[in-house]
């Protein structure tokens, strides 16, 4: 198989690190994890689903069960328009788009756009998995010179010079991996300069209701609606296995998404999207929203008070105000690529930084996820990790 894939795209096809810590972590149940960003299992709600599901079979019957509309299923349509005004993205249902995920979005946005050669622009570090789907459109993948608020505006502004720009990505708002979020300035700032040079960018908001102290920043769609494309999920506040997506797109992009997405896989479950639409009419989401930030926000503090405790001053992370993540820098010459074995073996994991970087070159950061962790397992398992790097 490996000798008929175009050469640009095997390495996009290989699995990566996120992919074998499920496959590790499947396999040992006892290893404490900070590797897989995965909401907790013990706060999936269950019993929530199953109650809405018989709702929705009740109420629509055969129809829940049936092949839908490509764009998605009405009444989430109209809930996904009032969830986003919440957020200040006020647009018509005929700009959404319902996807099988975020990814998914992700996904049928770059059948659209990408063509072999053209340029993704991402932060340094971003989102591992999403590299991998540029790459599988046969795009060339560009780090942004970043800081702790993530892309510089004039590091930005000299990349664009380059005529073959497909789109700029950002995770502006509890970044995944590292958990900052970019102030308004910055992003009114960014926006300044994609508007100027008339590029796209992509907004990737999975995160955004996790919040656990601070202020909400307005989302990035709000200073440049005309040039970005904002994709949110509920894999986070609701159930990942629903595989709901919600893509907000500029007019001109809406009928070859929503082309290609008939293609890739007719439409998103419209038994899924009935369960979601009934979730967000009713008061389970926010009561569950609820649930989880208190539950994250406690999980967060746990694991900051752990690291202050067992790392040593050459050690920084950052303090996230909500998402799922935090990220541990070490000393110059810290190796994380090579700890991660012996981690696993003394009962802890994690995701080296090197899964964040475009090139992949090993570093002396970690992604830390302490969502899905028992809280009362984090100190312990910070302490193993300190051991393992010798802290």
């Amino acid at each position: 198989m490996t000798a008929i894939l175009r050469a640009g795209r095997r390495p996009a096809v290989r699995s990566g690190p996120i992919d074998e810590a499920f496959a590790t972590l499947a396999r040992r149940p006892e290893v404490i994890s900070f590797a897989v960003g995965a909401p907790d299992p013990a706060l999936l709600p269950v019993d929530t689903v199953a109650a809405l599901a018989a709702e929705v079979l009740t109420e629509y019957g055969s129809t829940a069960l049936q092949y839908g509309v490509t764009r998605g299923f009405p009444p989430l349509l109209e809930q996904a328009r009032k969830l986003l005004s919440g957020r200040g993205i006020d647009c018509p249902v005929d700009r959404l788009h319902i996807a099988t995920g975020g990814s998914g979005a992700l996904h049928n946005l770059c059948m659209a756009l990408l063509e072999p050669g053209a340029v993704v622009l991402v932060e340094a570090p971003t989102y591992g998995p999403a590299v991998k789907v540029f790459r599988s459109h046969g795009a060339q993948v560009r780090e942004v010179g970043s800081d702790a608020e993530g892309m510089l505006p004039r590091a930005l502004d000299a990349a664009l010079a380059d005529p073959d720009i497909a789109f700029v990505y950002l995770l502006p708002t509890f970044q995944n991996p590292t958990g900052r979020t970019m102030s308004a300035d910055r992003r009114a700032a960014i926006a300044d300069i994609v508007v100027r040079h008339g590029v796209l960018v992509v907004e990737d908001d999975v995160y955004t209701d996790l919040r656990y102290r601070g202020t909400p920043v307005p989302a990035f769609w709000s200073f440049a609606p005309d040039h970005t494309v904002y994709i949110t999920s509920l894999s986070k506040t609701l159930a990942p296995a629903l595989r709901i997506g919600i893509e907000v797109l500029p007019g001109e992009l809406v009928d070859s998404v929503l082309a290609l997405k008939q293609g890739i896989d007719m439409q998103t479950s419209a038994f899924a999207q009935a369960i979601a639409a009934r979730f967000l009419a009713g008061p389970a989401a926010a009561d569950h929203i609820d649930l989880l930030t208190k539950s994250y926000a406690a999980k967060l503090g746990t694991m900051t008070a752990a690291l202050a405790r067992h790392f040593p001053g050459e050690y920084r992370w950052t303090e996230p105000e909500g998402g799922m993540f935090l990220w541990l820098e070490g000393p110059t010459g810290l190796n994380t690529d090579a700890l991660l074995g012996p981690a696993l073996e003394s009962g802890v994991a994690f995701l080296p930084g090197s899964a964040f970087f475009v090139e992949g070159a090993p570093n002396s950061a970690m992604r830390l996820s302490f969502a899905g962790a028992p809280v009362d397992r984090i100190d312990h398992g910070i302490e193993l990790l300190a051991r393992v790097c010798g802290a």
